[in-house]
């Protein structure tokens, strides 16, 4: 009996370890939400396309909540917030995507590590800020391990219009400069 008791608390106790990574606060949206969102949330426009073929199966990429206060990624083994978009790896033109997400600062994640964004003084942080319906902008795998980050806010107004709230302006997020953003390390 006390064998079987040991066994089903380790098991738990890892799981909430393991598990803990994948609670997370960023949202995808889909379909249109009725109201602009709140105070403490912000809807976020980014655009991802490839220009060359990624060599794997898929084309990761994925921007960490950062905390100015503490001046580094704000996830736990609990609780990790982080925007994590997943593209085919065949080339294909910029698709916008849509997420709702606490309103804070968002930065281009070291776990891009096979994608590193090309030397430019924007792409690498912005504010989310709160109530506010915003264009990071696009991330565009370009070959040679490398990502550009470009602006085209006609583009993402139009792409992204069907799934934004009616009364909502797009307008650019807000770039940050942010301290070295070391990737989140979770391990039981």
């Amino acid at each position: 009996m006390r064998r079987g008791f040991l066994h089903w608390t380790s098991l738990l106790i890892a799981c909430a370890f393991i598990t803990g990574c994948l609670l997370n606060s960023v949202h995808p949206i889909t379909t249109a939400p009725q109201t602009k969102p709140d105070s403490a949330h912000a809807i976020i426009v980014i655009g991802v396309g490839l220009e060359a073929a990624w060599p794997f199966t898929e084309f990761p990429l994925v921007l960490d909540e950062y905390s100015a206060d503490k001046q580094g990624i704000t996830g736990t083994c609990f609780h990790y917030n982080r925007i994590e978009i997943t593209r085919p790896s065949s080339p294909a033109k910029v698709v916008y995507l849509v997420y709702e997400v606490p309103a804070n600062i968002y930065v281009y994640s070291a776990r891009n590590a096979n994608a590193t964004l090309a030397s430019s003084t924007m792409g690498r942080a912005f504010v989310a800020p709160p109530g506010a319906t915003v264009y990071f902008g696009d991330y565009v795998f370009v070959g040679n391990a490398t990502v550009e980050f470009r602006r085209n806010i006609g583009a993402a107004r139009s792409g992204a219009q069907s799934v934004l709230p009616r009364e909502s302006v797009l307008k650019f997020a807000e770039p940050t400069t942010v301290a070295h953003a070391p990737g989140l390390l979770c391990t039981p």
